[in-house]
C-alpha cells in the first residue's frame, strides 16, 4: 500500500503517484494518499481513542488500511458506508477474518465519536496539519497569521503544472508573474512539468547566451533544461550533482528533449572546478522540503526540530563554495524549495545578496519568497548573492 511504503520505507508520495494513470480510481487513490497523509496526526488520533490497541500493536498493513478510512470517514467527502465496508472486506482477505471484526469496530467507533479537538497551540497544529514546533518556528518569523495561511494552503493539492519551452505552443492557464509557467490539464511535447517557484528560480539566473553557467545541484534536471533555453544553446553550461544515479537519470532526461551538456558527479562542497570560473551559479540547495508540502505532505512527519539548523550549516558550505566559483562581476542564485528562516534569510545574512527582480511574492530578508498562500506555488527562497 502506498501510505505504508510512504511512512516506513520513506518513498516520496509523489514519486509513487506520479507512476499512476489519469483515470477515475487513480484520482481516487491520489486523493486518499494526500489526504492520508496530510491529516495523519490528527487521523491517528481518532484511531487511537477508538481503538481497543496502542496503535503500535496493530499489524502495520492493517492500521494503513484503517488510516485511509478514518480519513475518508472524518475528513474526506465519499460515502461513509463504502468506506467502512470495502475497508472491512481488505482487512478480512489480507489480514484475517479477526482482523476484519477489529477493523468494523474501530471505524464504527471513529463514525460515532465527537473528534475532540484541543485547545491553544496543539489544536491550532492539529488543524493546520503540522508539528507545533513548526507552525511555533514559522510564526515567529512570520506572526501567526501569516504562519497559519502557508500552512493552511500547504493542506491544498498542488495544480499541475509546466514551463513552456521556447517556440512551443501548447495549452495552458498562464501562471500570472511567472513567464512560460503554465498550468495545465496534461502533459503535452514541450511541457517540462515543474512548479512555478522552480521556474521562477531559471528566471532569476537571468543567464545570457555565451556565459559560462554552472548548476551546482542539477539534478533531476528541470533547471538546467531552463538554463539552456536561455543560453539559446550558446555559451557553457555545466550540470553537477553528488549521486552519479540522478546524474544518469537526468543526463537521459536531457537527451530525451535533445539537450547534451556535460555532467560532472561532485560533491558541491568539494566541486573539481577553478576559482572564478563561471558567470552564474545556480545553487538550488538540499533542504528541509517545507515548501513542498502540497505534493509531498509527508515531510511535515520526518522533520524534527534540528532538520532546518542542520540542513542551513550545509547550505552555508555550499553557498561559499559556490561563491569562490564565479566571477567578480558575477553571481550565485541561492534557492531552497523551503521557508525556514535557518536555511533562508539567515543563509544569505551579512552578504552581498539581494532578491531577484520581477518576481511575485514578498520580500524575505536580502532574498525574494514564494509560496503557495502568495503565488500559488511551492514555497520557494531566491536570492542572488555576489561575491
Amino acid at each position: 500500500m502506498i501510505v505504508g511504503r510512504v511512512l516506513r520505507s520513506g518513498a516520496y508520495s509523489n514519486v509513487l503517484l506520479g507512476t499512476l494513470g489519469s483515470g477515475p480510481d487513480e484520482r481516487l487513490v491520489r486523493r486518499l494518499v494526500y489526504g492520508t497523509l496530510r491529516h495523519l496526526v490528527r487521523v491517528d488520533r481518532m484511531l487511537e481513542r477508538a481503538s481497543s490497541r496502542p496503535l503500535d500493536a496493530i499489524e502495520p498493513g492493517l492500521l494503513d488500511l484503517l488510516r485511509v478510512a478514518g480519513w475518508e470517514l472524518r475528513l474526506g467527502d465519499g460515502a461513509p458506508h463504502a468506506a467502512v465496508n470495502e475497508t472491512v472486506s481488505a482487512a478480512a482477505q489480507a489480514h484475517g477474518k479477526r482482523a476484519g471484526g477489529f477493523a468494523n469496530a474501530v471505524l464504527r467507533a471513529v463514525q460515532r465519536a465527537e473528534e475532540q479537538v484541543p485547545a491553544g497551540p496543539e489544536g491550532r497544529a492539529l488543524e493546520l496539519g503540522a508539528a507545533p514546533w513548526i507552525v511555533e518556528r514559522l510564526a515567529a518569523a512570520w506572526g501567526d497569521r501569516e504562519a497559519g495561511e502557508f500552512l493552511a494552503a500547504s493542506l491544498q493539492p498542488a495544480a499541475r503544472t509546466a514551463r513552456r519551452r521556447p517556440g512551443v505552443d501548447a495549452d495552458g492557464e498562464q501562471v500570472p508573474g511567472i513567464p512560460d509557467a503554465v498550468v495545465v490539464g496534461t502533459d503535452a511535447e514541450g511541457l517540462v512539468p515543474m512548479d512555478p517557484s522552480s521556474v521562477a528560480v531559471g528566471w532569476a539566473a537571468a543567464p545570457e547566451a555565451g556565459m559560462t553557467v554552472l548548476d551546482m545541484a542539477a539534478a533531476p534536471g528541470g533547471k538546467t533544461m531552463h538554463l539552456y533555453d536561455q543560453m539559446e544553446g550558446e555559451g557553457i553550461l555545466v550540470a553537477a550533482d553528488r549521486h552519479q544515479r540522478r546524474v544518469d537519470s537526468a543526463r537521459r532526461r536531457l537527451a530525451a528533449e535533445g539537450i547534451s551538456v556535460p555532467w560532472v558527479v561532485a560533491d558541491g562542497t568539494r566541486a573539481p572546478f577553478a576559482s572564478g570560473t563561471f558567470d552564474r551559479v545556480l545553487l538550488d540547495a538540499p533542504c528541509s522540503g517545507l515548501g513542498t508540502l502540497r505534493r509531498r505532505p509527508e515531510i511535515r512527519h520526518r522533520l524534527v526540530e534540528t532538520s532546518p539548523t542542520r540542513a542551513g550549516l550545509l547550505q552555508r558550505r555550499l553557498l561559499d563554495a559556490a561563491l569562490e566559483l564565479v566571477k567578480p562581476d558575477g553571481y550565485v542564485v541561492y534557492a531552497a524549495c523551503t521557508v525556514f528562516p535557518e536555511e533562508t534569510t539567515d543563509v544569505v545574512a551579512g552578504r552581498r545578496a539581494e532578491p531577484p527582480p520581477g518576481l511575485p511574492g514578498r520580500p524575505a530578508g536580502n532574498g525574494w519568497l514564494l509560496g503557495p498562500h502568495l503565488t500559488g506555488s511551492d514555497g520557494m527562497f531566491i536570492s542572488l548573492v555576489r561575491p
